[in-house]
């Protein structure tokens, strides 16, 4: 015991000496050198969520945002009722487990934070609505298939991001990582970083507007203010506790172009599509042949549709963007006879890592007929 007046002669009794053995100096060295050395939670979990941006920014993504890991009952309430409707058509699989694609705790155990990555792939290429397509015998592939295949380019940076997580990351969380809501386990990028584009189980668009990449618009895609609708998602599932990001407001107001621009009248509400008469499904999600009574749908569109999107005032301010995805201009409003006369060879070097590929020569040579049919059935009822 001591008072002020003892400070100055006051010497430690040996039992009060702090010993520590090698193994402890050397725990507590490497505990001082962490970036978590002295951060409160809320501190590290800001550094983590700049180190997440920063990186995810480095590795070629337009934007990021994150939001909490949370179920979606509500959300997974509307699928359900959208997938008895039977609005999904042909898409079979979105049917499967339904219940984790709206819990990120079903795909990652101890999940807490959704990441959401953008990728910008407007072009300076005209719109839909400015190419005189039936007076030229053209047809319109969707403008996201005119470069690469999103799917790769998205992929491959998804893996660097990955790494470059993991190298900055693994040693702080160490061998005692899950948090409240896992087991107790070393972190493993492979558990705990789980990344998808668009097959994976999670709605994404719910996840973009959560995590402040836009609002629903109601064409169902998500619209950006500053960016539109021109941009592809994929979805990061991750245990690591980062900060989500401020939601934005819905700004689509009163305006309807969307939905009385669709030639095929697919947006049934405000905010619900109809696959079954969506342009897009039936050029892309169609196998073998498109039915007889759809094959009045595709109008001037082979592969594809951007008619929702190229009316929407807000794609009025989105910019060219990543150069990956830059237009092939063989791609680009093809003529109808062009595309009836390639052969395999042909097809293969003109859609290589495209998108197109998806629906194979005679599938697309399909989807050219029922143009050119739908053409000549409007030109004898003039």
């Amino acid at each position: 015991m001591m008072n002020g007046d003892d400070t100055q002669d006051w010497q430690p009794e040996a039992d009060e000496l702090i010993v520590r053995s090698k193994t402890e100096r050397r725990r507590l060295a490497r505990a001082r050198a962490l970036p978590t050395w002295g951060e409160t939670p809320e501190q590290t979990r800001t550094r983590r969520t700049a180190l997440f941006k920063s990186q995810a920014l480095a590795c070629g993504f337009s934007r990021v945002g994150v939001a909490r890991a949370d179920a979606l009952p509500q959300a997974q309430a509307h699928l359900e009722a959208w997938l008895a409707a039977g609005r999904h058509g042909t898409m079979a699989w979105l049917a499967d487990d339904v219940a984790r694609r709206c819990d990120p705790e079903r795909v990652v155990a101890g999940a807490q934070s959704v990441v959401m990555l953008a990728l910008d792939y407007d072009s300076d290429a005209p719109r839909t609505v400015d190419v005189p397509l039936q007076a030229e015998d053209r047809a319109w592939i969707s403008r996201y298939a005119w470069g690469d295949d999103y799917h790769g380019i998205a992929e491959r940076r998804l893996k660097r991001l990955e790494a470059s997580l993991s190298a900055a990351l693994k040693l702080e969380l160490g061998e005692d990582f899950r948090g409240p809501r896992g087991p107790i386990a070393p972190f493993k990028a492979v558990r705990d970083l789980r990344w998808m584009v668009d097959y994976g189980p999670a709605l994404e668009r719910e996840w973009a507007v959560r995590a402040g990449l836009g609002w629903r618009g109601k064409h169902s895609l998500v619209i950006h203010p500053r960016h539109g609708s021109l941009f592809f998602l994929a979805c990061i599932i991750t245990s690591i506790d980062l900060q989500p990001d401020e939601m934005l407001g819905d700004f689509c107001g009163t305006c309807t172009a969307c939905l009385d621009a669709c030639p095929t009248q697919a947006i049934v509400a405000p905010y619900v599509v109809d696959a079954r008469l969506c342009i897009s499904h039936t050029t892309i999600e169609t196998t073998g042949a498109i039915p007889q009574s759809e094959r009045h749908l595709p109008g001037d569109q082979v592969f594809g549709c951007d008619i929702c999107q190229d009316v929407c005032p807000w794609n009025r301010f989105s910019q060219p963007g990543d150069p990956a995805f830059a237009p092939r201009p063989e791609n680009f409003a093809p003529r109808v006879d062009d595309l009836l006369a390639m052969d395999a060879d042909a097809f293969a070097r003109q859609f290589a890592q495209s998108a197109v590929k998806r629906r194979g020569l005679e599938g697309l040579q399909d989807n050219a007929r029922a143009v050119r049919e739908g053409r000549s059935t409007a030109l004898r009822h003039k």
